[in-house]
């Protein structure tokens, strides 16, 4: 856990046998949420609070199962997966005692398998994420453990959502059309309808990771061998690297390669590289200067 305040980079543990854990999401009162790796065993979810202490999430589906989100009510939303049953079971923990609930998947008359997977949850419980069906893979949306189907751009088979705002406006990536081979790019889904976010010029395809409660949005546009990080508000996409302060000692030798979140206050984490110190993936933390 960073702390931006007083620049405190501090382990998070949720028992000190463990063999490793990680973090996957933090809500606006403190709650995060992620996974335990036991010493010699599968992954187990979990979470952590900011003033202090972590506690596994339990349940039916308790190996092999993480946590992905958390919001202010203290509802927390993850995923069960293992190899050779389910490819993916979307899992609910309702505070105050964190009883466990599954999600329902699309109706999906021919799949050999359930894979859906719950990616984010907003401050009125609305979970997105995305489901298998009949023809491919469909970005949905749970209410009141209700699932709906958001569709796909110009009638893709294939997209997925991973962020909501506390407005309901929904992001992710579809292919841009039915065809197998087509592009994926970043959408922002809102009221009912699925708009193409585009890529940055010379890109061919995007996706959006990240949506504010002012609607900005920020991802990764790319080509096969390139990624660049944006941010896309007022209805264009922006280059995160041509918009680094050229005061700042970072500009000139970082590549911003993928947003990853973005919070009510503008502030951006992103993944990318550092020419002093090639070969690494680093975190960066992005504060607008205005």
């Amino acid at each position: 856990m960073y702390q931006q305040s007083s620049g405190a980079l501090d382990e998070l543990t949720l028992d000190p046998s463990e063999a490793g854990a990680y973090a996957n999401g933090i809500s606006n009162s403190g709650v995060i949420a992620g996974a335990e790796i036991p010493a010699g065993g599968a992954p187990e979810p979990g979470y952590w609070t900011v003033t202090g202490g972590g506690e596994l999430l339990t349940g039916q589906y308790q190996s092999f199962a993480q946590a992905a989100a958390a919001n202010d009510s203290g509802t927390i939303i993850g995923n069960y997966g293992q190899s050779g049953t389910v490819s993916g079971l979307p899992l609910v923990w309702t505070a105050p005692g964190y009883a466990q609930t599954t999600l329902p998947g699309l109706e999906c008359d021919q799949c050999t398998r359930a894979d859906a997977t719950a990616s984010a949850i907003n401050s009125g419980g609305l979970i997105v994420g995305s489901s298998n069906y009949t023809a491919g893979m469909h970005a949905v949306e749970w209410q009141n453990g209700a699932i709906t189907d958001l569709g796909g751009l110009q009638g893709a088979t294939y997209s997925a959502a991973y962020s909501i705002n506390t407005g309901g406006e929904i992001v992710g990536g579809s292919r841009t059309d039915s065809s197998s081979g087509a592009p994926t790019h970043a959408f922002l889904y809102s009221q009912g309808a699925m708009t193409d976010l585009g890529t940055l010029s010379g890109d061919s395809g995007s996706s959006a990771n990240s949506i504010n409660d002012s609607g900005q949005i920020v991802g990764v546009s790319q080509t096969d061998t390139t990624s660049r990080a944006f941010l896309y508000e007022n209805g264009q996409m922006y280059d995160l690297n041509t918009l680094i302060d050229p005061t700042s000692p970072l500009a000139g030798q970082v590549s911003l390669q993928e947003a990853i979140g973005i919070n009510t206050n503008g502030w951006i984490v992103v993944d990318g590289t550092d020419s002093n110190d090639p070969g690494w993936t680093r975190a960066f933390l992005l504060i607008p200067s205005q």
